[in-house]
């Protein structure tokens, strides 16, 4: 049985992280990772917002000190007294060992994960600026041919529609993969691990293991120390938490709803961007 560590994992806004696993603490950064075995270390203490880790060196030399800021100040004291109170003894009187001799840095590369995760936030922003281009330049459009009221509305009301319909097909995604993936994929179970404060909100964290034997984690807002996950069989990075039926009528009430609110608003958007065009370009259409 996996027993779960109470000490906590520090994160900082970076997102590099400090952990203690496996008789050692791992610091993990966005281009290494450096394992630091306990007996390589001398003390660990927090310093603020900050902890830091001071290796053991021999007499006469300076200890290597390895920090990690911007965390959690309560997070920061509990993960030092914690560390210190499973660092091991030292015979008195012995010489201490140079702690950097014991550390491992490895270089860390970019997993397909990551790489898929890059890539959609990539997309998203230049889909953001996209929509946010298109609608600043027809408000300045009707702006310069005299209909300011309506060029503050096409850049206050437009990309209201715009997100509503983002967020629609979102939703349709999802309400698909929760159609196809319990049907279609490969159903296991998962094992909660933890939690994760994602976008201002709490999640228990589970670990599932895929076909080729990888563990991947998945979030959930609510549930017990398993829940079952459905996977896609050739892409196993997609999986969902098969919903009730009555989660499900939720999500198919709050898409359609979006959908319709999202169309009202841009075809009201273009309705007043077309008038707004016919009145300041004179002797433009019906007369």
């Amino acid at each position: 049985m996996s027993i779960t560590s109470p000490i906590p994992v520090l994160h900082n806004s970076g997102g590099s992280t400090l952990r203690y696993e496996d008789e050692a603490l791992v610091l993990r950064r966005s281009d290494e990772e450096v394992r630091i075995p306990l007996p390589a270390v001398a003390r660990i203490h927090a310093e603020g917002r900050a902890v830091a880790v001071e290796l053991t060196a021999p007499t006469g030399t300076a200890p290597a000190v390895h920090r990690l800021d911007d965390v959690s100040e309560a997070a920061a004291a509990l993960f030092a007294e914690a560390v210190t109170a499973v660092l091991p003894e030292r015979a008195a009187g012995a010489d201490p060992v140079d702690g950097s001799a014991l550390v491992v840095v490895r270089a860390l590369t970019e997993s397909p994960d990551e790489e898929r995760r890059r890539r959609a936030k990539r997309r998203t922003r230049i889909g953001i600026a996209t929509v946010g281009s298109v609608f600043l330049a027809l408000a300045l459009a009707v702006g310069i041919h005299g209909q300011p009221i309506v060029a503050l509305l096409t850049l206050l009301v437009g990309p209201v529609g715009a997100a509503s319909l983002a967020y629609a097909w979102m939703g349709a995604e999802d309400l698909y993969l929760q159609w196809y993936l319990p049907r279609r994929g490969i159903t296991v179970q998962a094992r909660r691990v933890g939690q994760s404060r994602i976008m201002g909100g709490t999640f228990q964290t589970y670990v599932y293991t895929d076909l080729h034997g990888e563990s991947r984690t998945v979030h959930h807002r609510g549930g017990g120390a398993t829940v079952e996950v459905a996977y896609h069989p050739d892409k196993p990075h997609i999986v969902r938490i098969p919903e009730s039926r009555g989660q499900k009528a939720g999500s198919v009430a709050v898409t359609v709803f979006l959908i319709l609110f999202g169309l009202v608003v841009e075809l009201a958007t273009v309705y007043l961007l077309y008038a707004a065009f016919v009145d300041g370009y004179p002797g433009y259409g019906p007369s």
